[in-house]
């Protein structure tokens, strides 16, 4: 490994695990009312502004980590880890980045507009938060990307991870399957149950990364071939 490739997955390993660590914080402090974190009064509270931009800033975050992180990975987690991987980061493209830009800069704007109908332009009760059918499918289809990618990602990490220990592959699996719980939605809790596991799975791997990129290639130089 070069210097430039430390230096490179040094960065990926820290933008992964800061990226778990907003994103916790951020849907922590995700606002939740009367039982609903995507309603017109959700959107209009006071504390929405700095949990969405945590939770934007971790989706950027991660996309930036992914990357260099993937290819450390690349030769200890096969197909599938490669296949997960790269769904994680597509669903987090398609889901995350997009719901949080209508979250924060968007449908938050047309809530707080007196004379501005929450329905049909806003609605809580599917939870896509803009009442347009393409943007419901764009959510669905990417949170079904996300969700997998996540999947594959700790089954990989668990079957083929050497060197990982195997509580971050089991934190991406717990992470995929504790959002498809339906749980009843409340402040804190709801964060902790999208974002918690996730980011033990993150910051774990991103602390490994960068441990990696600080320790010195153990195997053999390889001498070169006279040639002639």
């Amino acid at each position: 490994m070069t210097t430039t490739h430390r230096r490179l997955l040094a960065l990926g390993g820290a933008a992964l695990a800061a990226s778990g660590i907003t994103g916790l914080a951020g849907g922590m402090l995700h606002p939740v009312v009367d039982g609903q974190s995507h309603s017109a009064a959700s959107l209009a509270a006071g504390g929405g502004p700095p949990a969405y931009a945590l939770l934007y800033g971790g989706a950027i975050l991660l996309m930036l980590g992914l990357p260099a992180v993937t290819a450390w990975l690349a030769d200890r987690v096969g197909v599938l880890g490669l296949v997960g991987l790269t769904l994680y980061f597509v669903g987090n493209a398609l889901s995350a980045q997009s719901h949080l830009v209508v979250e924060g800069f968007v449908a938050r704007e047309l809530a707080g507009i007196p004379g501005v109908v929450p329905d049909p332009v806003l609605h809580a009760d599917r939870g896509s938060i803009v009442a347009a059918p393409s943007f419901a499918l764009l959510q669905v289809i990417g949170g079904l990307v996300f969700v997998a990618g996540v999947l594959l990602t700790g089954i990989a990490l668990l079957r083929r991870g050497a060197g990982i220990p195997w509580w971050v592959g089991a934190a991406f699996v717990a992470s995929a399957i504790g959002v498809l719980i339906p749980l009843p939605e409340a402040p804190v809790l709801t964060g902790l149950q999208v974002e918690l596991f996730e980011a033990i799975g993150t910051v774990g791997l991103g602390v490994l990364a960068i441990r990696a990129a600080r320790t010195p290639s153990t195997a053999p130089r390889r001498d070169p071939v006279p040639v002639g």
